[in-house]
């Protein structure tokens, strides 16, 4: 009987060790009040306790005090009953070796020891840390939900998009950038006056007016290879006997995961009737800026006449009348003038007379016409070198010309106006300085617009019909160039354009 007492116990020991190498946390609890006969490594280190503490023989109660009254109750059911109980998912809140309280997620097992006879002496607990699987499942869970929530405000955007669409009578269309292929709402082909649908970029580009043509390819390429934005205003030919349209296409490059998913995708709108009443408003000033010059060059004669004549009589007051005169119809002449060119620009009739010229002589010779007719004003020529570029002589006069002028109209009397030029890497910087009343942030972001005026207490009585500085913004452009107006930190602005130089 010694022989079989010693064998159990040292079969117990044995299964103790084996318990002991296992990584999942185990503990055994003895009789009705649960004393801790048994706990391996894995459970010390779940219960973030060490071995030392007073915590094996010991009531489950008096080891952990606090724990949550539930567990103690399940312990007593798998007690009584013999049935096995499972748990998943269970926040367990312990107090750690330093009495600090921690809370963790948990799986664990009561599973009841029976003795030979089939009584329940006891209970094997095992357990599980699932933390960091619980706090995944509820990311995932939030992600889902906001996932949820983004598409049906996804949806719900699209449902408003495609209602402002057809509220504007606006077609839509998808160029797959790799294929060439086009993809276009019923809308989008009725507006183009098509009967069918066309499948590829060069269809379409064969039907656009052939003085575009190359405009229209130009900024599709650019737009796809730079990621910006596209913006046009173009006519339209359609097939059969359908009349000529000017359609506005707007669009946006989308770059996929793979170069095969990258798309130009935007909206077309008819801009056909709003085309035509500006062609026909330009014809209109063109013909009568054209009637207006042959009176008016009649009428500059006339005074020149009489001037001679005067002259010759030395009558000061006469003469002193004819020069304003002279300077009135000078103005008007200016004026029609400017109409044409905005009939020229708008009509596409705008051509440049490109030659080759020195800027510095160019801004002294309308330096020293600005000196004669505003000898109130202080001009000076700062910085410039010469410099040689290719441009339309004539137009670049008018820009500097108008910017000159416009830095007279606005300064006061006696102020500087100062002249600079500066060559930068492949272009010429000129800037027009004045010391005037400057320009509101408000207006300096439509000063280059078609009949725009600043809003200036300063200058409430200047004369002009706005469109000097947005035919000089024009001229620029046509010049591959840029301009813009900056406000001095002292007082008044300066104007300044860009041009591309010879190289």
């Amino acid at each position: 009987m010694q022989n079989l007492g010693e064998g159990a116990i040292s079969a117990h020991a044995e299964n103790q060790q084996v318990l002991n190498l296992l990584p999942i946390p185990i503990a055994i609890l003895s009789g009705m009040e649960h004393h801790i006969t048994f706990a391996n490594d894995a459970m010390f280190e779940f219960w973030r306790r060490d071995r030392s503490e007073e915590t094996i023989g010991r009531p489950v109660q008096v080891a952990f005090p606090e724990l949550d009254s539930n567990y103690l109750r399940q312990l007593g059911q798998v007690m009584q009953t013999g049935i096995t109980s499972k748990n998943e998912e269970v926040l367990l809140t312990l107090n750690d070796r330093h009495g600090q309280p921690y809370s963790i997620y948990i799986d664990y097992t009561y599973q009841p020891i029976l003795d030979v006879d089939s009584k329940v002496t006891g209970v094997l607990v095992t357990a599980q840390d699932i933390s960091h699987k619980v706090s995944a499942k509820k990311a995932l869970q939030e992600a889902s939900a906001q996932l949820e929530n983004a598409n049906c405000a996804l949806k719900a955007s699209n449902e408003e998009c495609m209602m402002a669409i057809e509220t504007a009578k606006l077609g839509t269309w998808k160029l797959k950038l790799v294929s060439q292929e086009i993809e276009a709402t019923e809308r989008a082909v009725e507006i183009c006056g098509l009967k069918g649908k066309v499948s590829s970029f060069s269809e379409f580009i064969a039907l656009v007016d052939p003085d575009y043509q190359k405009e229209v390819e130009v900024a599709f390429q650019e737009s796809a290879e730079n990621q910006t934005s596209l913006e046009l205003e173009f006519p339209f030919f359609a097939t059969g006997n359908t009349p000529e349209r000017w359609i506005r296409l707007s669009g946006k490059p989308s770059q996929g995961s793979q170069n095969s998913d990258s798309t130009l995708s935007g909206t077309i709108l008819d801009i056909t009737d709003q085309k035509m009443e500006v062609i026909r408003k330009n014809q209109f000033i063109g013909m009568v800026s054209h009637e207006l010059k042959t009176p008016l060059t009649s009428l500059t004669g006339m005074i020149q006449l009489i001037g001679r004549k005067v002259n010759a009589e030395a009558d000061v007051q006469l003469q002193n009348i004819l020069e304003k005169s002279l300077h009135q119809v000078s103005k008007m002449t200016h004026m029609i003038n400017s109409f044409v060119n905005i009939s020229r620009l708008e009509s596409g009739k705008f051509e440049l007379q490109q030659t080759e010229f020195d800027m510095e002589e160019l801004i002294a010779e309308y330096l020293s016409e600005a000196q004669l007719t505003s000898p109130q004003h202080q001009f000076i020529q700062h910085d410039c070198q010469t410099v040689n570029l290719t441009a339309d002589r004539l137009k670049i006069g008018a820009v500097l010309a108008n910017m000159v002028s416009n830095a007279v109209k606005y300064s006061p009397q006696g102020s500087p106006i100062t002249i600079s030029c500066r060559k930068l890497a492949g272009h010429l910087e000129v800037a027009v300085k004045d010391h005037g009343c400057g320009i509101a942030e408000s207006d300096r972001k439509r000063v280059f617009e078609r009949f725009s005026h600043i809003h200036n207490a300063h200058v409430m009585n200047a004369s002009g019909f706005g469109i000097g500085l947005y035919l000089c913004a024009e001229i620029i452009r046509h010049h591959q160039g840029e301009i813009w107006v900056d406000n001095n930190p002292d007082a008044g602005c300066t104007f300044y354009f860009k041009l591309p130089v010879n190289t």
